[in-house]
């Protein structure tokens, strides 16, 4: 957890879920506003205008940004014991997402991670996870990550796995604590096929390399292996998410000055609809068209299997007939 003072927006209860596999007494999210150090002491009220540079840790300005730096809100899930996807989890998920982004509340970076120190979330319930849950619940949340008018960043506390890591990977920014848990794809362990949205948004963020190494390989990854696969941008807590994402000298932070400089928030996401046309077009399939997508992926390799067969068949033919 943040040693940053933080106050409390909002909280939004999460209703248990029922399931044999992965059952939850429920939980919450919470939004917080955190307050970062001031470059005043003797001001509280000072807005900074400095910040640390996380491999030097030295004060410098931010160059080009004309106005204070803009609020950072957390967002906080707690659903024990492994913050699964569930219907009501994403929907509560998405609901606090909405709340802090028309309710008023001014734009500015919004972090997000887990209160459970094990993980950051568990994935899917497969048990219970239906086209519908698909398509009501998980799409568009990823949709709205995705587009989301501010930047973010995943702080991953604990394991990331499956659904949980696809998460993560909607956001702009990830960064991960050094200590504990571990990456993984695990698709290949459990017999189940990535939908296209799942695949798109690691095409789009990941070198091909790691792409192939999490879900050909279902390869466990720890958060240094993450940071030189260049699935996370950073180690750490919050307090470092934030430096990774106000960092201009490191090659981050542009956010912070875009979002709070003249107005631009109006156009932050609609860069993103831009930057992830592929995912979008993906995660906003009807379900028809990809059932039909399925259904003629599974007849064609029907159709080659028998042709190889045949092929088999007539090779074994030709060989012996030249004996």
């Amino acid at each position: 957890m943040s040693s940053l003072p933080q106050e409390v927006l909002f909280t939004l209860p999460i209703p248990p879920h029922k399931s044999p596999a992965a059952p939850s007494s429920g939980g919450k999210i919470t939004v917080s506003k955190l307050t970062l150090p001031t470059a005043d002491p003797s001001n509280p009220t000072a807005s900074t205008s400095m910040s640390s540079h996380p491999a030097q840790g030295k004060p410098r300005p931010k160059h080009g940004d004309p106005a204070p730096t803009p609020p950072i809100y957390l967002l906080t899930h707690h659903s024990p014991p492994d913050n699964r996807l569930s219907p009501h989890f994403l929907s509560t998920y998405l609901h606090a997402l909405l709340k802090l982004q028309h309710g008023g509340y001014p734009y500015g970076l919004l972090l997000t991670t887990s209160s459970i120190p094990k993980f950051y979330s568990n994935g899917l319930d497969l048990a219970t996870f239906t086209p519908e849950t698909k398509t009501k619940y998980l799409y568009p949340l990823w949709r709205k990550l995705l587009t989301y008018p501010m930047p973010t960043c995943a702080v991953v506390n604990g394991h990331a796995f499956a659904g949980g890591l696809m998460t993560a990977m909607f956001h702009d920014y990830r960064v991960m604590n050094p200590h504990r848990g571990w990456l993984c794809l695990n698709e290949l362990e459990f017999d189940a096929e990535l939908q296209p949205a799942m695949a798109e948004i690691f095409k789009v963020k990941v070198p091909n390399a790691v792409f192939r190494s999490l879900v050909l390989e279902a390869r466990r990854l720890t958060s240094l292996q993450a940071l030189e696969a260049g699935l996370v941008d950073g180690l750490g807590g919050v307090e470092e998410a934030v430096e990774v994402m106000t960092d201009v000298d490191g090659g981050h932070g542009r956010g912070v000055m875009v979002v709070g400089a003249r107005g631009r928030k109006t156009v932050y996401g609609k860069l993103k609809e831009e930057i992830y046309r592929e995912v979008l077009a993906a995660l906003d399939m009807k379900q028809d068209v990809e059932d039909e997508m399925w259904e003629g992926r599974r007849k064609d390799r029907e159709t080659r299997e028998r042709e190889e067969k045949e092929l088999l068949e007539r090779l074994g033919r030709e060989g012996k007939a030249k004996l």
